[in-house]
């Protein structure tokens, strides 16, 4: 049986990565690429062949050109991480945006350059759009021009091979299960809300004197989680994992008392999008065994500045498909990616819709009419899920790592020895500053906060 990630793909760099060395430890891993960072970090699923880069006429493009092109837009990528690296400043045309920096700088060096014809410029005018597509899709926000410039620097790649898991990332969660009692993980309970700071909230205890599920003793609790079935769970302390998608969301509702002003403002800077993944299977491949990927260009777009689409166009924010590799395991698959705003239209539409629309677009961009419907499609819905409300998290301009420092400091931020410390505190990928949108910031965070309060009971032995 083939495993097909709706979520999480790959395990990012090795030296030091927890969830490297569980994967490894417990012999799940599958090596896909080498540690260079390709662009991007989306089309490692092939250990060999090459992207197609075809544009909406049915063309082409010839390597030299994407090569070239490649070459180019990385070194503007990296000019991009200097600005958090070496501190440098960000002038006021850029509007402190990875986009609008990365369009203007591309752009100027293509046109500007003397040994190419005309036709070639305009495919690698166009070439821009897909790449920030790309870029889009890894970064999970709507576009490029969301992602602030100053900050994008932070996030930090681990050295080292990028690895799949064949038999799938749960086994991964199973793993972290393994050492925790099935009798403590209760599924299917969702929260509808934290009252922390016993000594605001009077009302738990009215509340409680009604809930039989409640015992005496614990009504001096300094947390308790309500639940939407009534019951009330009393804690000392609670790590709130839930997404950034979902904070922006509920936190209104989901705190009580209401988060600080400090942290509700931290949670309204930082981004969060969606990056959904469209999984088409074919009988037969249409595409040749070099291909490992068919990216798609759109030479209308050689002068776009927006990457908005009216509804009805929202296919047009796919930017590729990956070949699943190798055909012995997954079949005759290919991997679509999808971001922001356009990829919500998607998850709204029926499944015979994007299999029609995504079979449409492949027999426009390979020239091919005859392409057949895909057997079967499979696809994820991150955005409108109510308990993700979006991917993974980005440092959206406007926002800093300061945001995600205070987006995951512990309640109550008052130090009195009236209050009890860390009653209620933050994981999650968003709260990492330097690793957010991975899964090892997420297992890194968590395992921060244990740290905490490790730290607190051994220093009150």
């Amino acid at each position: 049986h083939a495993t097909f990630e709706l979520g999480a793909t790959w395990i990012h760099g090795s030296h030091g990565n927890p969830v490297y060395h569980l994967a490894e430890d417990n012999g799940l891993l599958e090596e896909t690429t080498d540690s260079e960072r390709s662009v991007g970090r989306i089309s490692l699923y092939s250990k060999n062949g090459v992207a197609y880069h075809l544009t909406n006429n049915g063309q082409r493009i010839p390597k030299d050109v994407v090569e070239e092109f490649s070459d180019l837009y990385n070194e503007v990528y990296n000019l991009t991480q200097e600005f958090f690296q070496r501190g440098k400043p960000v002038n006021a045309e850029s509007q402190n945006s990875v986009g609008v920096f990365t369009r203007d700088v591309v752009r100027k060096r293509v046109k500007a350059d003397p040994d190419d014809t005309e036709a070639v410029k305009r495919l690698k005018l166009a070439m821009i759009q897909q790449y920030l597509k790309v870029e889009s899709c890894e970064s999970s926000s709507h576009s490029m021009d969301e992602v602030s410039l100053s900050e994008f620097g932070e996030w930090t790649e681990i050295p080292g091979a990028h690895h799949i898991i064949p038999c799938g990332f749960i086994k991964i969660v199973e793993i972290l299960a393994r050492s925790i009692p099935e009798s403590v993980i209760q599924l299917r309970k969702p929260v509808k809300c934290i009252h922390w700071n016993q000594s605001v909230s009077k009302e738990i205890e009215r509340v409680a004197d009604h809930n039989s599920d409640l015992p005496k003793e614990d009504k001096g609790s300094d947390v308790f989680v309500e639940c939407e079935d009534c019951e009330f769970i009393p804690a000392d302390h609670v790590i709130v994992t839930v997404s950034l998608g979902v904070l922006k969301k509920r936190h209104e509702s989901l705190f009580h008392p209401r988060l600080p002003e400090e942290k509700v403002m931290a949670i309204e800077k930082l981004g969060i999008n969606t990056t959904d993944k469209i999984f088409l299977e074919f009988e037969e491949p249409f595409w040749s065994s070099e291909c490992n990927s068919i990216q798609f260009v759109w030479e209308d777009e050689a002068e776009s500045e927006s990457l908005t689409y009216p509804e009805e166009l929202w296919y047009k924010k796919i930017c590729s498909f990956d070949v699943l590799y190798p055909p012995e395991r997954y079949g005759h698959v290919l991997s679509g990616w999808i971001c922001g705003e356009e990829a919500l239209i998607m998850e709204k539409c029926d499944d015979e819709t994007v299999a029609e629309t995504c079979t449409e677009m492949l027999r426009k961009f390979t020239g091919n009419p005859n392409i057949p419907k895909p057997r079967r499609i499979l696809r994820s819905s991150w955005g409108s899920n109510p308990n993700f409300r979006g991917s993974y998290s980005y440092t959206q301009v406007g926002s800093s790592g300061a945001d995600v420092e205070k987006l995951a400091k512990p309640l109550p931020y008052a130090e009195s020895s009236k209050t009890a410390p860390m009653q209620v505190m933050f994981s999650g990928e968003a709260t990492h500053r330097k690793y957010y949108s991975t899964t090892h910031g997420a297992v890194l965070s968590g395992q921060r906060e244990a740290a905490h309060l490790i730290e607190m009971y051994q220093n009150l032995l």
